[in-house]
């Protein structure tokens, strides 16, 4: 069999290490027929290591990330003062009257779907080498898992799903509903998590380790009831517990650390995405949220050369679920007299105005409406030089902070509110964040929902967390209410066009 393997310059030794240090772009350097490929352990390494690449796509402009802010409550896109910013796409995701030719329907699709044939190809890959060696299981444990990632964030935005796991079967997948996803993903889960490291570490940084296992599978309880209608709250529960009790991480003293342009030492980081401006540099795996969120006079503040596009901001409405005092609003967003410090650099009286029209969304907004994020820290040291250019801010996809959440989620909806606000790194979120403690009395559903939108912002789960806590489809700022059916994105156009076997989600 002559498939050609290309041997690329990512290994998952790179992602051992430091994000900064290594190139992590597929550049080809030979190209080996599968068969005499993987008689060396580095070669297995290198092989498994090209199913990561496919996630820096995450927050690229248009992808799943994007997506789903632009559905939820926390991000808009109003044309801006220089009437750009005026694309169709953007609006029929913001009103919910998205269409199967969005096209960042299609990018947050082909995101889940690439990533799947990736972990496909490289499993079938690693399947055809003889040679063992200790860390092999754990390789392949890691790359299940991943795909299990995959299929996780495609049933949570499609529902019924085209399934395939053998990278041979060239015959047109065929579309699995939920249920039945819901089920091999626990499996694969279930299955492998113990193959996985549980200490994390520099050696397994950016890799899947226990502790990103056992969060996906709490994400996957937590929407069990809105997913397959049968309620798992004890289930997610225990799968929170054992990160929590593993005691690998904690809350951070200082919420901004964890979105510092050099992050990799994060208490917090479970799952992230490795990003650097040297070595993920195209526009196809760079996170560039200043660029999309930025504009000329903010961009000459932080020193940056790159051109900004003045686009996303966020929602007038989500930026008053802050409390005056609360330090994370301070953290999280450039506003209107804002006294912000970014180490030895202040960016002072932002001139952003946070709260604006909700009638200049078909509009035009002015120069500085809208709060403008800087959650990720910017450079100030004049790196950021082209509009292509990565950050150096790795994105954490789980984050331990999250995970208490959810832990205090599931007991409260077990009925024991009294037991999850005594939780000492619950208590800790609030008070590192400079607001009092919940008590029993005051810790409802409708608040841990702000709660979770103030403390996980634009870290892209704020659409799923509406839809489970029954808000998505309610009217807010801009956007009327929606219909039910709306919780689904639709198949794309294309996607259906190359594959008979794809029924059109309802409402479509």
């Amino acid at each position: 069999m002559k498939t050609i393997i290309r041997n690329i310059g990512l290994s998952l030794l790179p992602l051992m290490m430091l994000s900064s240090c290594f190139d992590l772009t597929e550049e080809v350097y030979t190209e080996i027929p599968m068969d005499e490929f993987g008689k060396t352990e580095q070669e297995l390494i290198a092989t498994a290591g090209r199913a990561y690449t496919k996630l820096q796509d995450y927050c690229t402009e248009q992808s799943l990330w994007t997506l789903n802010l632009q559905v939820s409550d926390e991000c808009a896109v109003p044309v801006n003062s220089n009437g750009s910013w005026a694309e169709e796409r953007y609006s029929e995701l913001q009103y919910h009257k998205y269409s199967p030719s969005n096209k960042l329907v299609l990018e947050g699709w082909n995101f889940c779907f690439d990533g799947i044939a990736s972990c496909n190809e490289i499993l079938y890959e690693l399947g055809l080498s003889s040679i063992e060696f200790e860390a092999k299981d754990k390789i392949i444990a890691e790359i299940k898992i991943l795909r299990a990632f995959f299929y996780f964030m495609a049933i949570d935005g499609w529902g019924n799903v085209p399934y395939s796991i053998d990278y041979t079967d060239t015959s047109y997948p065929e579309q699995k509903d939920r249920k039945f996803m819901f089920s091999f993903i626990e499996k694969e889960i279930t299955d492998n998590i113990e193959l996985l490291d549980e200490v994390p570490s520099l050696s397994n940084y950016g890799r899947v380790t226990q502790g990103m296992a056992y969060t996906l599978l709490a994400k996957l309880y937590l929407n069990a009831e809105e997913w397959i209608g049968e309620a798992m709250w004890d289930e997610a529960e225990k799968a929170c517990y054992k990160v929590i009790s593993g005691g690998h991480y904690t809350i951070a003293d200082d919420y901004s650390s964890n979105f510092a342009v050099s992050n990799e030492s994060s208490v917090e980081n479970i799952f992230v995405i490795p990003y650097s401006t040297t070595y993920t540099e195209s526009d196809h795996n760079s996170f560039i949220i200043y660029i999309m969120a930025l504009d000329s006079w903010a961009t000459e503040k932080f020193n940056i050369p790159a051109s900004a596009w003045d686009g996303f901001v966020c929602q007038p409405d989500f930026f008053q679920k802050y409390a005056d005092n609360d330090k994370r609003r301070d953290e999280t967003w450039l506003y209107k007299g804002n006294q912000i410090s970014n180490g030895d650099y202040d960016v002072t009286d932002a001139p952003y105005n946070p709260v604006f029209d909700e009638s200049l969304y078909a509009t035009r907004r002015a120069l500085y409406d809208g709060a403008r994020i800087w959650k990720w820290h910017y450079q100030k040291d004049g790196l950021l030089i082209s509009d292509q250019t990565s950050m150096d801010n790795d994105f954490a996809l789980f984050r331990y902070s999250d995970v208490v959440l959810m832990y205090v989620e599931a007991l409260m909806r077990q009925g024991r509110t009294g037991e999850a606000v005594n939780l000492a790194d619950f208590k800790k979120i609030r008070t590192r964040a400079g607001l009092q403690e919940y008590t029993a009395s005051n810790l409802t559903l409708e608040e841990l929902l702000d709660e979770r939108g103030r403390e996980l912002a634009w870290e892209g789960w704020r659409r799923q967390d509406l839809i489970r806590f029954g808000e998505y489809n309610k009217a807010w700022w801009a956007k009327p209410a929606s219909a039910a059916t709306t919780k689904l994105y639709p198949i794309p156009t294309t996607v259906r066009a190359a594959n008979p076997n794809l029924n059109q989600n309802e409402g479509y």
